[in-house]
């Protein structure tokens, strides 16, 4: 490994630098939901704003993490905290892959009870308090997968990641190179 590799590796995992890193990630999942949303007609279910939650959660948290950055005390609690916010989104975005292959039934607000129809007048109200979008249609795909399949993957990176740096890893050096940080 070249000692540049080395430097920004160690640096990654440092703070300030991994909460500024998470939250910039949690920021870009936000803009990019966002931006599939106004811009690409790519309307959320209820379980895609689900997912929304514990970004904006860790983009605050890492905001705080970043103001406390020399209390390492609480800089290690917070974006472990974050960690956790990460792997429940992957959580939830594994129910929301779940729903959309149909493996099981989504939350009561992803479909439209057919019990309702018995009442026409019941029937109106639910359909109209109804969100347009079902949890369990695909309506975009990037590479073959969706956009819940895509935010398992990145939650549980960089939950890691975050986890990673609340426990402390640091990066060491074995000696196989001439990158200086043994």
């Amino acid at each position: 490994m070249s000692k540049a590799v080395a430097v920004v590796l160690e640096k990654s995992l440092m703070m300030p630098w991994v909460a500024a890193i998470l939250f910039a990630v949690s920021t870009a999942s936000l803009l990019t939901a966002y931006i599939a949303e106004t811009f690409f007609g790519v309307a959320p279910c209820e379980l895609c704003i689900y997912q929304r939650v514990p970004y904006a959660f860790v983009a605050f948290l890492t905001v705080f993490a970043i103001a406390q950055r020399n209390n390492k005390a609480v800089t290690d609690k917070v974006i472990g905290l974050c960690a956790a916010l990460l792997f429940a989104n992957a959580a939830i975005a594994i129910f929301h892959s779940g729903v959309e292959l149909q493996w099981w039934e989504g939350t009561d607000g992803c479909a439209v009870n057919p019990a309702v129809f018995s009442d026409p007048e019941v029937a109106r109200k639910m359909l109209l308090e109804t969100p347009a979008v079902r949890c369990d249609e695909i309506n975009f795909t990037f590479l073959g997968f969706t956009m819940a399949n895509w935010n398992i993957v990145a939650s549980f990176f960089w939950g890691l990641y975050a986890l990673l740096h609340a426990m402390g890893y640091r990066l060491k050096c074995k000696g196989c190179c001439s990158c200086q940080l043994a």
